[in-house]
């Protein structure tokens, strides 16, 4: 997606000039230090001079990049952007290109009022780009205020989603989706996953579930500071962690490749989020699996979410307990390969410690067979015991067509209170008249 804008704003670049000539404003950290690697990569055979700024690092390595440096592009976010320009540090009286990526999330984070306010500092000969998922009445009025006979460009495709990702649909209600989700990783345990949540609270408890549960997970949210999101995000890279719970925010700017599952803990508020969050997996013609938990009352927006993608969610079947216990014994067996065939191919020979002695004594009147017995129920009795408390999930039950959920139910009772309420106070005038004629007659 960068290179869409940053292809054409290097032809537009006078590489022999030491003013400042384009600004790119991204909503996130991550975001703008992901546009900002592209922009060297796609440059790196260029003399192009350029630099990121963002919030929550030192002021004085950034400005001295500005001053030093003499960069023709700067990529920032907006805060960090107005308080060094407030600071006399970052000057656009000469910058002709302005590049507003993510417009729609700018307006989500409450930053529309910083960029009109950087829009007013560049010169009155300016061209400004700006990129959108969605087009909000706040961006549109935007546009008329800040853009001279502005154009409309639209990409249409049939799908909007990647045909690498293969897309399901968990019904699982939301006291069990954590549960869902343990199993599907328990299942999977080699492989890495992001799981999007909708609040930073929602983000810490599934976190601290999973630690629990013994897997490496980590929360990604705007309560972390920003060496604590990098440290996250190299340690996720490394493959050091197998989980990131993130919000929609958090996750912007997110760059990873062989990514084997997304997870959403529900389906979105906005809808567009739902394409954004996915793409995350299948990148670089690599199969990946978005799952989404759906508890019963928001089945419906299982149908909807299909029409608005243009494919087909198939529903996803949970690994069964029993599976997860086969998986685990395999991988201890292939574990202990290398090690098993050095203590049959030496023997007595094999190097091992003097306290061995006692654990061979205690167990010379059993058999072979015994000894296994004991050696797996020590392994492995208690850690199934757990697993399947941890793991038992009610099925969840689809509301019957026509029938309504308690709630809705509850909703109606007291919508016919209320009119009962109203209709007895206006009653005084007319609807108590006409019971009394009806009562009168019955005499």
């Amino acid at each position: 997606r960068p290179a869409a804008f940053l292809l054409p704003l290097l032809e537009k670049i006078d590489f022999e000039s030491n003013k400042m000539q384009a600004l790119i404003i991204a909503p996130t950290r991550e975001l703008a230090l992901q546009v900002g690697r592209e922009l060297e990569k796609l440059a790196a055979f260029t003399s192009l001079r350029t630099t990121t700024i963002y919030g929550g690092t030192s002021y004085d390595g950034q400005i001295k990049a500005l001053k030093r440096d003499k960069v023709q592009v700067v990529v920032g976010t907006p805060g960090r952007l107005l308080d060094l320009m407030d600071r006399g540090s970052l000057r656009l009286q000469d910058c002709h290109t302005l590049i507003i990526d993510e417009a729609d999330e700018m307006l989500n984070m409450g930053f529309l009022d910083d960029v009109e306010t950087i829009i007013t500092a560049l010169p009155e000969q300016k061209q400004i780009w700006m990129f959108s998922a969605t087009m909000p009445e706040s961006i549109k009025k935007l546009v008329k205020r800040n853009f001279v006979q502005p154009k409309f460009i639209k990409s249409a495709q049939e799908k909007l989603t990647n045909q690498n990702i293969s897309q399901h649909y968990c019904m699982v209600e939301r006291r069990d989706q954590v549960k869902a989700l343990k199993r599907v990783m328990l299942a999977h345990s080699d492989d890495q996953a992001i799981v999007f949540c909708e609040t930073r609270e929602e983000c810490k408890r599934v976190s601290d579930t999973m630690m629990d549960a013994g897997m490496s997970a980590m929360a990604l949210h705007g309560d972390l500071s920003q060496s604590q999101r990098e440290q996250a995000m190299d340690r996720f890279k490394a493959r050091k962690i197998q989980l990131l719970v993130c919000t929609d925010v958090a996750a912007r700017g997110i760059d990873v490749n062989d990514l084997a599952f997304v997870f959403n803990m529900g389906f979105p508020r906005q809808d567009e989020s739902y394409v954004h969050r996915i793409g995350r997996t299948g990148r670089a013609g690599v199969k990946g699996t978005a799952i989404t938990f759906v508890s019963s009352k928001d089945r419906y927006r299982i149908k909807f979410m299909e029409r608005k993608i243009g494919q087909t969610l198939e529903p996803y079947d949970l690994p069964q307990i029993n599976d997860i216990k086969v998986s685990k014994v395999q991988k201890d067996i292939e574990k202990l390969q290398g090690l098993k065939k050095a203590v049959c191919e030496l023997g007595d020979d094999f190097d091992i410690d003097a306290t061995y002695e006692l654990f061979r004594q205690d167990l010379k009147d059993c058999s072979k067979e015994q000894i296994l017995r004991l050696m797996f129920a020590h392994l492995y009795n208690k850690d199934f015991r757990l697993l399947q408390e941890a793991l038992q999930i009610k099925k969840a039950k689809p509301v019957k067509a026509g029938r309504l959920r308690k709630d809705d139910r509850k909703r109606r009772t007291r919508r016919s209170a209320e009119v009962s309420s109203s209709t007895g106070r206006r009653g005084r005038g007319g609807a108590s008249k006409k019971s009394s004629r009806r009562t009168r007659r019955s005499k």
